[in-house]
């Protein structure tokens, strides 16, 4: 019974060592121990001694492995491509065989050095044409309309601005039969521009305005004046809709007169020897809010 029973186990450890003894050294998708031995022929004739060399190529989902060994000298390579492999195995074996070192495997090629930035060209800035109509408050004796126009030269975040303004006449009197004059005024003022964000723009500038008066009333010889107003300006603006081609908005602006006119009415009901009667005097401050509209290019 225990004589049986070894040989059963023996006559299994035999099938089981001659079916590992079947497996191809080299996987049969990689190329052949014959097309091998076919090429270490070509290279070293027919006494090649081909029993000596021993080539294992073996696969894995990822890369493929190959050992090479001649004696005691081993040589291992792995790469994604089990034919590269294989053209391999025969150079490193003859390189083996006739005792020259083999070649280095080859190296993947470097990467492409990366090209140069281009050359930064200088922004072109962004030129806008606008109107406003809104409110004038300070320059003239009573709240007024004003009209605007505008142009405007855009970096990224900076730009200037030039603008001229109309303020739509007023009529100011000293007493209760009319006597008086009746004012309007030009303006032009240029501002540097801030944008920290696309829909709001903060301004620092300069404006002046040309008040121009003609009396009005029970004046015999009525006369035609005018004088300035003019300093620096402070202004924000909101622009939500904005388009490559189209704009539109609201802003508001304080200006602090440094430069002040103001009208008189000469010997108002006096001697001719007596002061001037003062009619109108240009205040500090002024303040203009606007609703604007622009097309760009």
């Amino acid at each position: 019974m225990h004589a049986r029973a070894l040989a059963l186990a023996l006559l299994a450890f035999g099938v089981s060592t001659a079916r590992a003894g079947t497996e191809p050294d080299i996987a049969p998708e990689c190329g052949s121990r014959a097309a091998f031995d076919q090429a270490l022929r070509e290279r070293l004739g027919d006494d090649a001694p081909l029993a000596n060399v021993l080539v294992v190529i073996t696969r894995s989902p990822s890369r493929s492995h190959l050992r090479v060994q001649v004696g005691s000298d081993v040589r291992e390579l792995e790469d994604a491509s089990c034919t590269s492999l294989f053209r391999a195995a025969v150079v490193i074996a003859v390189a083996m065989l006739t005792h020259e070192p083999p070649p280095p495997p080859r190296a993947a090629p470097a990467p492409a050095p990366p090209s140069p930035a281009p050359a930064s060209r200088r922004e072109r800035p962004r030129f806008s044409l606008g109107a406003g109509i809104g409110l004038n408050v300070g320059t003239l004796p009573r709240p007024v309309l004003a009209l605007e126009l505008e142009s405007k030269a855009l970096w990224r975040y900076l730009g200037v601005s030039l603008s001229l303004r109309y303020l739509s006449p007023t009529t100011e009197t000293v007493v209760a039969d009319d006597k008086g004059v009746r004012l309007h005024a030009f303006g032009a003022g240029v501002s540097g521009i801030f944008s920290p964000s696309p829909v709001w723009e903060a301004r620092l500038g300069f404006a002046a305005q040309r008040l121009s008066g003609d009396g009005t009333g029970s004046i015999i010889r009525k006369g035609t004046d005018s004088t300035w107003a003019a300093g620096p300006t402070l202004g924000l603006a909101f622009v939500p809709l904005r388009s490559p081609s189209f704009w539109a908005g609201l802003g508001a602006e304080g200006q602090m007169n440094a430069l002040r006119g103001h009208f008189e009415i000469l010997h108002y009901y006096r001697p001719v020897s007596d002061d001037s009667y003062p009619i109108y005097d240009v205040p500090w401050l002024a303040g203009s809010a606007f609703v604007r509209l622009g097309l760009v290019w």
